[in-house]
């Protein structure tokens, strides 16, 4: 096995990865951990930023002692879920919970300027603080996405990338802050921190950091981006005709692109991991969050027989969900509880819990297949397959609903964190261990699977998929509102 490690954090919305991974994408060891449950006075979509730190920490000290020593670590990488802000003072301490990409708050000026602001949703949350904590606002020194904090933390440096600091007041053509919307809004540029190009090297590991991770003193420090970027990098989905999508925390579908597309409609046009690429990209948040929700407050059963067996909550929920023909007789879910919009529509006496297992899958299926039609209509092309990740395509039963729902060639991938492994391959690029991204994807990335729909479910699927539209055109306004 190759000595030449990359430690990778993969630091997500309801828990932190850490995974030491070798240069030809074999993940030698690795650790998770949930986060714990949130003091009274923070709110859902609230998350206090030492805690994203603290859990980071524990799973790289967890993650080198699996493997032994950090000895062979040569890089380390950080990928983040996104669109989450912290304002911090000057030396670096958070003044309130990190708001993240989940909340959805917002003021009367952002609402007024939504034209200007677009997708840039950390405008709002900025915003939302110069309003309402106007001398919180005066006091903080940065506001910071989670890639910068992190990095802080990790080698004293507030550096952001394009894909975290798209959300804020960023110019799409220069990918730099913008002077003018800055001033339009009233956001001092010099609250934001310096953005830098993915896989660049950004400093060392603190002695600090050092005691608190297990890495080594001096350890580079090589930028990484956000989740779903290194995802489709770890994926492959580096050009045209390539898709791929994610089911953990939420549902996102992203297929490659050359140039920012002006007006996606109700999906987003984000910067990619490689510089100068970009990515577009539909996403439904909650869907994992929803599975969870079910699991939390449904499955008193399952945890009781998993406590006593092998076995794990989640595989004894796919059994029972499993006994459930597709289509979960009828009832279709639609899955917006993120925005209070969950329904649960063509309800019957005849309905189990099993079947709202069932149907929470299905509607992420849903969700794929509407975002994957769009693209394919916008982007003038079909796509034949399709490749899957997240905590979603551990299940045998998940994967052959998002090939049924999509009627495509499902490939799952050796790893099933292609996020770690996206930011795996932005430092073996970023030390120069490989010339290019083709050259590291290549060398890096595994298919383990190709899962092919069954066409009388593809059928069932189709009738289906006709009613989670209608309900969604009905819902459309309200949560195109609840999102802009």
């Amino acid at each position: 096995m190759s000595q030449r490690l990359f430690a990778v954090f993969d630091v997500g919305t309801t828990g932190a990865r850490s995974v030491i991974v070798d240069e030809e994408g074999r993940e030698v060891s690795k650790a998770y951990e949930e986060y714990p449950q949130k003091p009274r006075d923070i709110k859902i979509h609230e998350e206090l930023a030492e805690t994203y730190w603290r859990t980071a920490c524990n799973t790289m000290q967890r993650a080198i002692a699996k493997h032994g020593s950090a000895d062979g670590i040569v890089g380390v990488v950080l990928a983040t879920t996104r669109d989450c802000v912290t304002p911090i003072d000057k030396d670096g301490n958070p003044l309130a919970p990190t708001v993240t990409w989940v909340d959805n708050r917002s003021t009367d000026s952002a609402k007024e300027m939504a034209e200007d602001i677009g997708p840039r949703k950390s405008v709002n949350k900025i915003l939302w603080f110069k309003e309402n904590r106007p001398q919180l606002f005066d006091k903080t020194f940065k506001f910071l996405h989670l890639d910068a904090y992190l990095n802080y933390r990790l080698c004293g440096e507030m550096k952001s990338e394009p894909a975290n600091a798209r959300y804020g007041p960023i110019d799409h053509d220069t990918l730099e802050w913008s002077t003018a919307l800055c001033e339009q809004i009233g956001i001092p540029i010099d609250k934001l921190a310096e953005i830098t190009e993915p896989g660049t090297v950004i400093g060392g590991i603190t002695a600090e950091a050092s005691k608190k991770t297990a890495l080594r003193k001096g350890t580079m420090v090589i930028m990484g981006s956000g989740d779903q970027q290194c995802s489709a990098l770890g994926t492959g989905t580096i050009q045209k005709g390539i898709l791929k999508a994610t089911t953990g925390t939420g549902t996102f579908v992203i297929t490659h692109t050359d140039e920012h597309i002006e007006d996606p409609y109700v999906m987003f046009s984000n910067p990619s991991a490689i510089p100068g690429k970009w990515i577009l990209e539909g996403v439904t948040p909650g869907t994992g969050l929803a599975y969870r929700w079910y699991r939390d407050n449904y499955c008193e059963p399952e945890k009781m027989m998993a406590a006593k067996s092998d076995e794990g909550v989640y595989d004894l929920m796919e059994q029972s969900a499993s006994a459930i023909p597709a289509g979960s007789d009828g009832l279709v879910i639609f899955p917006f509880m993120a925005y209070n919009k969950g329904i649960f529509y063509n309800v019957g006496f005849n309905h189990t819990r099993a079947h709202i297992a069932r149907g929470i899958m299905e509607a992420n299926g849903y969700s794929i297949n509407m975002y994957v039609q769009m693209m394919e209509g916008i982007l003038d092309i079909e796509f034949d397959e399709m490749r899957i990740d997240g905590g979603g395509s551990n299940s045998p039963l998940w994967r052959q609903i998002m090939a049924d729902c999509t009627n495509k060639t499902v490939l799952l991938p050796r790893s099933r964190d292609s996020t770690v492994i996206g930011a795996a391959i932005l430092g073996t690029v970023g030390s120069g261990l490989y010339g290019s991204y083709e050259e590291a994807v290549t060398n890096m990335l595994k298919i383990d699977e190709r899962r092919e729909p069954i066409p009388e479910n593809v059928e069932i699927y189709e009738k289906q998929f006709g009613i989670f539209n209608k309900i969604m055109l009905a819902e459309m306004a309200d949560i195109i509102e609840l999102t802009s």
